[in-house]
């Protein structure tokens, strides 16, 4: 046991305090259901309610839910609501969600701090980021949201948009895609009613004494505020005798214990936060709490053979028995039948002894109830509304996940197109090889972008677009443009840059036009593959490479000279140049002459 409590302690450090809400106002047949092992019972007036409570109303009957935060919901005839979400987180944070599976419901309330409060009905979700009222109706065709008073958030499978003051929408839970918009509120039966208690529970006097937001109105109208010697205290009007903890019962709940619930219609604060203490000339006062923390009930205990006691703790008091409490006088103590399994203690329902009994010690408290393994593996019914599962939705982009039961199973793989040669700027990532025995690979699943279209966002002019624009984007809209590959670099002549063929230095230029090179190889030119790409092609300005051998020149050889007839060897004189002769040198023919 002891290791136990060690493993629990960080746990209890670290989560946060648990809430509770109080049954108020009710008229008719109002049943409630703390836990799903738990039956249907008769609900009583300022019975305290959990997280996974349910509640609901018959014929002619309304009922008043009072939060923690100050926050208010009433039911109508006919009407089921469940405490789908009420909790404290480590930070402070409340989380609350109420969900009304049918019948008519009012809520007035407003998010403190940074708490989350949300309503929901069959098809829809409804989030209050400020003070509003609102209206819920839910019957077995459709869904209606009617807002009285400030803005709400309204999220539904087809939309999510924000509802002003005045307006109404309805939904249909079979046909989820669609949504009608109204701008006005058809007026009911029990509009009236709402607003008399909003009016009531609005303004209390006792909040000038009481830091706590809930509970307060009914201290004004039962009792008054009066100045003591230990500062301000609230003196309830009662008849002579009367003392606390004396007209109600205890009733057993597996986080709390025995919890006290009051007969007394003001009977909320006094009993659970707070204590009482006795004034001799004023009677029995209750003193306001320094800090808002929830008690089942600031009692000692009495335990006998088959019977039980308590009494009121006095303020401040650390009491721990064995030791007799301040307050422990026999006028103050209330006795009552009690069984080892009982999970209700009620002194007006078992026989109560005029004394008190010749054994009895004072305990911290009594023995608690067996906890049966069956009580944690009861469920109930799911409710139309889904509790705190998500709406399943049918258009892409709005605000909630589809379920995992409920989402649409994947689109078939489309056909696998021709192959194409790999373009070499975008290509697809390798796959991984498959394990041996496998088979063929299957083809690969082209996912198209998906095109966001029917989503309906309403937003009235006053809110601004917070979306983010993507700075790479241009101002048309639209897909991103994609940049085209390079161009391949253009195929050149292995013999030179440009496409040009290298100059021919055995041809003549040709007056007016570019000399054309012609070379003609003995050996034929080897045909060069193009370049590939990473390799930069040839410039323009860079030599001619020729891979081709140079031509051969071949020089004409010498014939030997032969015997001629003077006549030719004349001709052939006559045919050599003669040579110029020098100036100085006179002339060998002039001088035979």
């Amino acid at each position: 046991m002891f290791r136990l409590l060690l493993l629990l302690a960080p746990a209890a450090l670290f989560a946060g305090q648990a809430r509770f809400a109080r049954l108020g106002d009710m008229d008719g047949k109002v049943e409630v259901q703390l836990r799903a092992a738990d039956p249907w019972s008769p609900a009583e007036r300022n019975l305290t309610l959990t997280e996974d409570a349910w509640l609901r109303t018959a014929a002619a009957s309304r009922l008043e839910i009072e939060l923690d935060e100050g926050s208010a919901l009433r039911l109508g005839a006919d009407a089921l609501v469940e405490l789908s979400d009420y909790t404290r987180l480590s930070t402070g944070q409340r989380i609350t969600l109420l969900s009304l599976d049918h019948g008519v419901a009012y809520f007035t309330g407003e998010p403190k701090g940074n708490d989350a409060l949300s309503l929901a009905v069959p098809g829809a979700q409804i989030t209050l980021y400020r003070g509003a009222r609102v209206r819920l109706q839910a019957d077995d065709t459709a869904s209606r949201v009617s807002v009285i008073e400030g803005t709400v958030r309204l999220s539904c499978p087809a939309a999510e948009l924000d509802v002003p003051e005045g307006q109404s929408v309805r939904l249909e839970p079979a046909n989820p895609a669609r949504f009608s918009l109204d701008r006005e509120i058809p007026a009911m039966e029990l509009d009236r009613w709402s607003e008399e208690r909003d009016k009531v529970l609005a303004a209390p006097v006792s909040g000038a004494h009481v830091t706590l937001p809930y509970g307060l109105a009914d201290l004004d109208g039962a009792g008054e505020w009066v100045s003591t010697d230990i500062g301000a205290v609230w003196k309830p009007k009662v008849a002579e005798g009367w003392a606390p903890f004396q007209k109600g019962r205890w009733r057993w709940y597996d986080a709390l214990g025995y919890t006290w619930v009051s007969d007394d219609s003001w009977g909320w604060l006094p009993y659970h936060y707070g204590r009482w203490t006795r004034k001799n000339d004023m009677g029995w006062v209750w003193v306001p709490p320094s800090r808002p923390v929830f008690k089942p009930g600031d009692v000692y205990w009495l335990y006998g053979r088959q019977i039980a006691g308590w009494g009121p703790l006095a303020p401040g008091e650390q009491w721990t028995p064995p030791s007799a409490p301040q307050q422990f006088f026999a006028v103050n103590t209330t006795w009552a039948a009690f069984a080892p399994e009982a999970r209700v203690i009620d002194p007006a329902g078992g026989a109560v002894p005029k004394q008190p009994p010749p054994v009895a010690v004072l305990v911290a408290a009594l023995p608690s109830p067996a906890m049966l393994p069956a009580r944690l593996d009861a469920v109930r019914p799911a409710l139309r509304v889904g509790a705190t599962r998500p709406v399943a939705p049918v258009v892409p982009g709005v605000a909630y996940d589809a379920d995992a039961d409920t989402a649409a199973p994947p689109p078939a793989p489309p056909t696998v197109p021709p192959p194409v040669a790999p373009d070499p700027v975008l290509q697809a990532p390798p796959m991984d090889p498959l394990p041996p025995g496998a088979g063929v690979p299957p083809p690969p699943i082209m996912y198209p972008v998906p095109v966001y279209t029917g989503v309906v966002v309403i937003n009235p002019p006053e809110h601004p677009d917070y979306a983010r624009r993507n700075p790479n984007r241009g101002s048309g809209g639209g897909q991103p443009a994609v940049t085209p590959p390079a161009p391949l670099p253009a195929r050149t002549n292995p013999s030179g840059g440009g496409g040009q063929k290298p100059p021919d230095v055995n041809r003549p230029a040709q007056p007016g036009k570019i000399p054309v090179p012609q070379i003609t190889p003995t050996v034929p030119s080897r045909q060069v593959d193009p370049p590939r790409v990473g390799i930069p092609a040839p410039r323009p300005t860079d030599r001619p490479r020729i891979e081709a051998p140079p031509p051969r020149i071949e020089a004409p050889r010498p014939q030997p000279r032969e015997a001629s007839p003077p006549a030719r060897s004349q001709s052939r004189e006559e045919s050599k140049p003669s040579t110029p002769s020098k100036p100085d040198q006179p002339d060998k023919t002039s001088r035979k002459q």
